[in-house]
């Protein structure tokens, strides 16, 4: 009788300490603040996600929109360039006498006269800006 008497109090030392451990997990304040910031955390991710498709949903409608400018220049530039020779004949053009445009690429190079001295950091004379003939 003793080695069975034994026997159970080893299995219900053995199911305390299990119970024991379940327990102190689930009322402890640790395991309440470690569960309130799992929630937190699981919430945090939801909503980033529900971000990245707002962003992806608008970043999807802003190349939509480009793409339908895109074509609508396009058709303008068609209809000005088709359009333009109907009004206007390259005679006429001529006839205006028109200075050819120079293209973008070519830059302003500044002439030498232009960088004679160094700039001053100041003023040569006074600007009359403190002058006190002004105060009435």
């Amino acid at each position: 009788m003793n080695s069975e008497i034994m026997i159970y109090l080893i299995i219900g030392l053995i199911l305390g300490i299990i119970i024991g451990i379940i327990l102190t997990n689930v009322f402890s304040p640790k395991a309440r603040k470690f569960n309130k910031l799992q929630v937190e955390c699981d919430e945090s991710k939801q909503q980033l996600i529900a971000q990245k498709q707002i962003i992806v949903k608008h970043f999807a409608h802003s190349a939509e929109i480009l793409d339908n400018m895109a074509n609508d220049f396009r058709r303008l530039y068609q209809h000005m360039a088709e359009n333009s020779s109907n009004l206007i004949s390259q005679a006429d053009i001529n006839a205006l006498n028109m200075a050819p445009i120079k293209p973008i690429d070519e830059k302003i190079q500044p002439t030498k006269s232009f960088m004679n001295s160094q700039p001053k950091d100041y003023a040569s004379s006074h600007s009359g800006l403190m002058n006190n003939s002004e105060q009435k």
